[in-house]
């Protein structure tokens, strides 16, 4: 999960207006504009798993965080762009909104400590100091299931190769904390608008080694 920098301004002026027609509800929102600004604010990664989504129905939904209902439901400020999560497949294949549904959670890409709460060990796996989190994470986000965990431990040995690389060319330790810090800023980067699938695994693994150093 990476943090999502909201705000209301990016709201499409079509959505906007029909936001405001009196008896309209989410279902009548124009979802291709609303689709494309909240993929922006994204950077195109699935708001809590961090995969790819595209602008297209089939990859990538609407999803609200705070479960649907009369009040919220066409809050721009609550609306999330998020992969598909296996729609379709068993209830244990699930994740993410399609796992969730509309179980309240806690944990929130909105908020800006979400990056410091959600950990990855060296096994790919998400998880969280706090237990009440954890639980979100792990059973009802469903962020842990082994193809997911595979996908980052893979980011990670890239990471982790990438640097062993980088370390043999510059040995000294100043100059290791110097190609940490830009390789850290490159994986911060939008590339073209877009931020590379699972790049938060990345930015955690590079800062846990920026830290380690004297």
């Amino acid at each position: 999960m990476k943090f999502i920098l909201k705000n209301p301004k990016n709201e499409p002026k079509e959505v906007a207006g029909k936001r405001l027609t009196p008896g309209s509800t989410f279902d009548d929102l124009p979802k291709e504009p609303l689709r494309v600004a909240l993929l922006k604010e994204q950077s195109f990664i699935c708001a809590y798993c961090m995969q790819r989504i595209k602008n297209d129905w089939k990859s990538t939904k609407i999803e609200h965080w705070a479960p649907r209902n009369e009040a919220n439901e066409k809050d721009y400020m609550n609306l999330l762009a998020v992969c598909k999560g296996n729609e379709g497949a068993p209830n244990g294949e699930q994740h993410c909104d399609t796992s969730k549904g509309n179980q309240p959670i806690t944990i929130s890409p909105l908020n800006s400590n979400c990056e410091q709460l959600i950990r990855f060990d060296p096994g790919g796996h998400i998880y969280s100091n706090d237990p009440a989190i954890d639980d979100e994470l792990k059973n009802i986000l469903k962020l842990d299931l082994q193809y997911l965990v595979e996908e980052r431990m893979k980011l990670m040995d890239f990471v982790k190769n990438e640097i062993q690389k980088a370390a043999k060319n510059s040995p000294a330790s100043k100059i290791k904390k110097a190609g940490l810090t830009n390789m850290l800023k490159d994986w911060q980067t939008p590339k073209k608008g877009k931020f590379e699938p699972f790049c938060q695994v990345a930015i955690a693994y590079i800062q846990k080694k920026l830290a380690r150093l004297p």
